[in-house]
This record gives structure tokens, sequence and C-alpha cells, in this order.
């Protein structure tokens, strides 16, 4: 499989709404998640030849653009630019159809890391714990502990809105 310009296009725009919702989820403001997906975008593109694997790109991309908010945090930590806080933000297009699903997205939103990051990335962009390993930096045992304790974290985030199981 050749993997040029095209085909990099290609697999971004597939993958656009994902990126927005995991930078939006890290940067919280707009403008620092957009920023951010473009650094991203930029990075993987010079270091496409690095891409062993074609079908891994989902998971290799993601782990660029968490990189990267990561890092941009930090420099902003640094430079002591307060963290913003976007309570209530839309959920990305693809998981908002009902109001229970927004209650849904906030709640993962107030997770602290890792837990948001492997909800997002395994529920909302359907990564198999492996590539969800892969993109974080972890082992797939480290992820599914991960999972487990956001599960119980999201549940109690949950009860806190009045939702219990049976919703």
């Amino acid at each position: 499989m050749r993997m040029d310009k095209a085909w990099f296009s290609d697999r971004v725009r597939e993958r656009e709404a994902g990126m927005y919702a995991l930078a939006m989820s890290y940067m919280k403001q707009e403008d620092d998640a957009l920023d951010c997906m473009q650094q991203s975008i930029l990075k993987a593109y010079e270091h496409l030849d690095s891409l062993r694997d074609p079908e891994k790109f989902k998971s290799w991309m993601y782990g660029i653009l968490i990189n990267c908010c990561k890092d941009e945090l930090r420099r902003k930590k640094r430079a002591g630019i307060p963290e913003e806080h976007a309570e209530d933000r839309p959920a990305p297009e693809a998981a908002v159809s009902t109001e229970t699903k927004q209650v849904l997205w906030n709640a993962v939103n107030r997770l602290n890391e890792p837990y948001r990051t492997v909800l997002i990335l395994f529920y909302y962009e359907d990564l198999p714990t492996a590539d969800v390993a892969e993109a974080t930096g972890t082992r797939p045992a480290t992820v599914r502990k991960q999972l487990e304790r956001a599960r119980e974290l999201l549940k109690a985030e949950l009860a806190k809105e009045g939702f219990d199981e049976t919703e």
C-alpha cells in the first residue's frame, strides 16, 4: 500500500471529528485544540515514513495528538497560563443525539487523565485496547485496568447528575 499525500489526507479527514473531540478533552478551548490538531497533522505528515503498518494509522495519529496536547499543556503551565475549564461544551458531533449523551459526554470530560482519554478512544473512537495502549504509550493490561477504573469514576459522576444504572 502506497502512503502518499492523498492517502494521508483521506485518513486525516476520516479521523477529523475524533481528533477534535480528543484535543478538546485535553485543551478545553477550541483554538488550542485546533492548534494541536494542526501541529499533530503536520508532525504526522513529516514522519509518515515511520508508520510501518498503515492499518495502525488511527492509533498512531491519536498518539501524536495526545503527545502534542500534553506538550502544549506543559508549555502553558511553565509560562504560567492558567488551565481553562469549559463545562458543558458540546459533545463531538458523532456522539450527540440526545440529552443523555450530552450529560454522559460532560461527565467523561470531568474525569482526570488517563481515564478520560481511554474512555474517549475506546468508546467514542472504537479503538481496541491494544490500539489504545499504542496511542497512549501503555500496555494493554494497563488500559484494561484504566477502563475499569474509568467506568467506576464515570458511574460516580453520573450518580451526581441524578442518573442511575437503569437509565
